[in-house]
């Protein structure tokens, strides 16, 4: 069924009809319906903080202590509270607990791990029979060691066959189970809870929370609120990223690039929805956009010619540089000296030498560019996996992404910017899992037309396997860098916590827009998500 929603002036647009280059003119014209009322909603907001901050403090009980903090994580309400759950999880850390209460022992892991505590699997041990399989449980408790399972990291066999053994029985569950239940265990198979993006699960929860007996009611009006607020505030950022866009007159002479100015943001809001972090998702939506435009001319519509020309241009940085190139590059190229400029002013003189980073990382992104120009030209396949990874990790762009988000955040320092500058291990997973995943998503397409070979091209030369056996070999490899993507997680504590989670966040971003298809190009794929997220209010 259509959804409709109505305008300012009063004329019902339906959003399913939507092609994906009439986002960015609705969200120019759209006045949500409670924009009105904001400061009542804040004043309202105020109270309900303090009400369910006596709620925490008056919680009690293990189990209770534990539902209390889950729910709050998965109602998009944890970062209002983290010095008070950050209380909590040291009282659930040490308290006594009854270590024979499989569904109890699954959740303390799983908040304690995702909570960065340092927490042996091994607790699992007494779970399993001398052949190492899982006594039989009820769905509850398998589900809560299936979600535990997913915080492993590589090595921790318990948790490999925890995941093989609840996967299995929760599959053959499900016919018998009852809604909403079923609802919940399907959505755990499809994606783990911990590998959900946090707004969209805070968004699809809460509707669930209300239906629940043991609901507080003002942590339900709260959580309700703190969306719909966030809602709007989401709403005037893509206003503003909007209007940034249209100034490239992305129209009759510049049809080959991907109009998606709204899933670009879209994709970046996933990453963090704080609202402190505001100028961060602008930034980062700004350079995404940037990247997405560079790709286009590079990838399908520039000849080799004009992409070295734009390639030199980017490397001179300078306005002088335009002369190098083609008619219908040259204001894009200006706009985005432009927009770094614009960047460097926000920031003031104490925070613009942040942008210089930036820069680099942009510079090193359109190298690998031309790098996969010339293997495309040359029809060359690398012979490695591990060779292709050296250049295809860097022109995926997750540098870049990670440091103009890091950009506009007041709590980071010159030295966040020099760890993102070097060979992380947390950066390389991360960029692997980003590549892979890409190249899983939209080889296909790829193929079909001109373009460099993929991971997956160069699995099967090194292994002289068929494109079906490198592609499950392919998967494995994801699976693996997402679980070192967690393990340097954990580890990484020279850093403030926020630089792990953004990029823990980015990953989870990255699974959930190429989890069937590449969404961002198949962009109707997402539209009815976005709808969900940026229009319709909770009632």
């Amino acid at each position: 069924m259509a959804a409709a929603h109505a305008d300012c002036s009063g004329q019902e647009e339906t959003m399913a009809t939507f092609h994906p280059t009439l986002w960015g003119d609705y969200f120019l014209t759209h006045q949500p319906q409670s924009s009105g009322q904001q400061p009542q909603m804040r004043e309202r907001m105020e109270v309900l903080l303090e009400q369910v901050r006596t709620v925490i403090k008056e919680s009690n009980g293990i189990q209770n202590v534990m539902e209390l903090i889950l729910s709050l994580e998965r109602l998009g309400l944890d970062y209002h509270y983290e010095n008070e759950i950050g209380e909590l999880l040291d009282v659930v850390l040490n308290s006594d607990y009854d270590d024979n209460n499989l569904q109890l022992v699954s959740l303390r892991f799983y908040l304690l791990r995702k909570n960065r505590y340092d927490v042996s699997s091994d607790v699992f041990n007494k779970f399993q029979d001398r052949e190492g399989d899982f006594f039989e449980s009820d769905t509850n408790s398998l589900l809560s060691l299936y979600s535990a399972a997913h915080m492993r990291t590589k090595g921790e066999q318990v948790l490999d066959k925890a995941i093989y053994f609840t996967k299995k029985h929760l599959l053959g569950a499900l016919v018998h189970l009852e809604s909403p239940f079923v609802e919940e265990v399907s959505s755990a198979l499809l994606t783990p809870p911990f590998r959900r993006v946090r707004i969209l699960e805070a968004r699809s929860y809460i509707p669930c929370y209300e239906k629940e007996a043991t609901r507080n009611e003002a942590i339900l009006e709260l959580a309700k609120l703190n969306f719909n607020i966030l809602q709007l505030h989401f709403c005037e950022e893509l206003k503003e990223v909007t209007l940034w866009w249209q100034k490239l007159k992305v129209g009759p002479n510049l049809s080959f690039i991907r109009d998606r100015i709204v899933e670009t943001y879209f994709w970046i809001n996933g990453t963090s929805y704080n609202r402190k972090y505001s100028y961060s998702r602008i930034i980062a939506t700004k350079i995404t956009a940037f990247m997405t435009i560079i790709d286009d001319i590079l990838d399908t519509y520039g000849s080799t010619e004009e992409s070295m020309q734009l390639a030199e241009a980017i490397n001179r940085w300078d306005e002088g540089a335009v002369d190098v190139l083609p008619e219908y590059m040259k204001d894009i190229y200006l706009y985005l000296l432009e927009t770094f400029h614009s960047f460097e002013e926000h920031l003031g003189p104490e925070k613009s030498y942040r942008v210089v980073y930036l820069k680099e990382s942009f510079k090193k992104l359109v190298q690998a560019y031309t790098a996969e120009l010339k293997w495309r030209d040359e029809k060359y396949v690398p012979k490695k996996i591990s060779e292709h990874l050296e250049v295809s990790t860097i022109s995926i762009g997750t540098a870049v992404v990670a440091c103009a988000f890091f950009v506009g955040m007041d709590d980071i320092n010159a030295e966040t910017f020099n760890w993102l500058s070097s060979e992380t291990k947390l950066l390389k997973s991360f960029a692997i899992f980003v590549r892979l995943t890409n190249d899983m998503a939209s080889t296909e397409r790829e193929q079909q037309g001109v373009h460099c070979a993929s991971t997956i091209q160069s699995y099967m030369k090194e292994h002289e396997t068929t494109k079906y056996d490198a592609c499950e070999k392919i998967k494995e490899l994801i699976e693996n860098s997402w679980n070192d993507i967690l393990k340097h997680y954990l580890e990484l504590i020279d850093q403030p916590m926020v630089v792990p989670q953004i990029i823990l966040d980015l990953s989870r971003t990255v699974d959930n827009m190429y989890k069937h298809t590449d969404a961002y190009t198949n962009s109707e794929t997402i539209k009815d998500t976005i709808r969900m997220l940026f229009v319709d209010p909770m009632e």
